[in-house]
């Protein structure tokens, strides 16, 4: 849980101009998957299936989204030391990780298969979880567009990702929820659904 004056006092503090997140896979459905945010967690996410076309996205985390990505961010102290990112462990190919960042003084970029710093293995599975966030949204998106029978089940999807902690901004998800609420096209069934994911989103928020 982090409070408003401790987010605040993190916002004052960010100097950076750019961070990137990048996957890349020789493996699984994306050949390359990437985020890029400003300061204000303002950016693009981009996304490549295999033989389709490089999709490019705009986002914008929310509030909360935002401070945990400068709080992740800050404790690896902007990306430092890259050189310690890979562990040199001879484990299975689980896909190149690059991190990027702008600084004032300079650009730092480490890359890793996997690693053992705690600090860059928890920015990086915020970003895993906010990639796998935004594909979803993309799918039911596209769903809701041409393939409408298909909704319910990939909102069951995105029930059993909340439940496992692999969205990273659930709130950010309100907006495709809210849609599927309010179009009469979409079998109910989805409608309620889409409802009681906004409830529970919305009811964790007011937790905090």
């Amino acid at each position: 849980m982090i409070f408003a004056p401790v987010l605040l006092s993190l916002f004052a503090l960010t100097d950076f101009s750019s961070f990137t997140y990048c996957h890349d896979n020789t493996r699984g459905p994306y050949e390359t998957q990437c985020v890029a945010l400003d300061a204000d967690a303002k950016g693009e996410i981009k996304f490549k299936r295999r033989q389709a076309d490089t999709v490019n996205l705009p986002i914008q985390l929310s509030a909360t989204a935002r401070g945990k990505f400068i709080a992740l961010l800050m404790a690896t102290n902007y990306l430092d030391k890259p050189e310690t990112f890979e562990s040199g462990k001879k484990i299975a190919d689980l896909g190149l990780k690059r991190l990027t960042i702008e600084l004032p003084s300079g650009k730092r970029e480490g890359t890793f298969n996997f690693s053992l710093r705690k600090d860059i293995t928890d920015l990086s599975n915020f970003f895993e979880a906010l990639l796998n966030q935004e594909t979803l949204s993309f799918d039911i998106t596209n769903a809701i567009q041409f393939e409408r029978l298909s909704v319910p089940k990939r909102l069951e999807q995105v029930e059993n990702e909340l439940r496992a902690n692999r969205i990273a901004d659930p709130e950010g998800l309100i907006p495709m929820l809210e849609r599927i609420e309010k179009d009469p096209q979409i079998v109910n069934y989805a409608r309620t659904q889409a409802s009681k994911i906004k409830k529970q989103i919305l009811g964790s928020v007011t937790k905090r």
